[in-house]
């Protein structure tokens, strides 16, 4: 009887750990659950900012080519004026040339209103164009920036204490901290680029409105903006 009674207690002891079992619900383990360092920069943060940085550089880039005004050389030779090239085409054209740099065009004064009505930008639909898109690659970078700085000054203070308590190695440690600081350096080098870039679609509107293109005001201040957030957003980042 006793017998028959131990092996009842036994068989039900099994069966209701099987139960229990069965009402488990099994998950992989997280990254953090194995890893010591259990907080990472979001890699859907760092991958946006870097999209919003090289669409932000490009659209920079056709600022630049969209303010710079049509045919500069021409305008140029035609600011010498005819007879002016009679006389001494040398001579008037380098001046004209020199004039020229930047998007800016100047000629002799004779023929200084003649340039003024001859003054065109290369692309003003595509100014506007890419002046609106570096906007938006602006405002997100701005939004984004300051949470991955947060994640990865997170990150490093982690990794300081991680290595002190030999979770993890040197080499290891200082591996993480290179990425941190190659993807910070990229960033600022963007933002400096862009913000370089727009000084330089300033400087040729503002060439343009001197010589009498009328309506760029706004494209002025636009691009002098962007200048501004650029230099700020570069201002934030420390390369470490």
């Amino acid at each position: 009887m006793i017998k028959f009674r131990t092996i009842s207690l036994m068989f039900s002891a099994i069966t209701l750990t099987a139960c229990g079992q069965a009402g488990l619900t099994t998950t992989a383990p997280t990254r953090a659950m194995i890893d010591p360092l259990t907080i990472h920069s979001s890699p859907v943060v760092s991958d946006g900012l870097t999209e919003q940085t090289d669409a932000l550089t490009a659209s920079a880039r056709g600022i630049v080519r969209a303010s710079t005004v049509k045919g500069a050389m021409i305008g140029a030779a035609v600011g010498c004026g005819v007879g002016m090239l009679a006389a001494d085409a040398s001579a008037c054209l380098k001046v004209g040339a020199l004039g020229a740099v930047g998007g800016a065009i100047a000629g002799n004064a004779a023929g200084k209103r003649d340039v003024a009505r001859r003054v065109e930008l290369a692309s003003p639909n595509g100014l506007v164009i890419n002046l609106r898109k570096a906007n938006r690659s602006m405002s997100e970078i701005q939004n984004a920036l300051p949470n991955l700085l947060a994640q990865q000054e997170a990150e490093l203070n982690q990794l300081t204490m991680a290595f002190a308590t030999n979770k993890i190695t040197k080499d290891q440690q200082d591996q993480r901290i290179s990425e941190i600081r190659a993807e910070r350096a990229a960033l600022a080098e963007a933002l400096s680029l862009t913000a370089a870039q727009a000084r330089l679609a300033s400087a040729n509107l503002k060439t343009a409105s001197a010589n009498g293109h009328s309506g760029l005001d706004w494209h002025i201040s636009a691009t002098e903006q962007l200048a501004r957030q650029s230099i700020s957003a570069r201002s934030s980042i420390s390369l470490l």
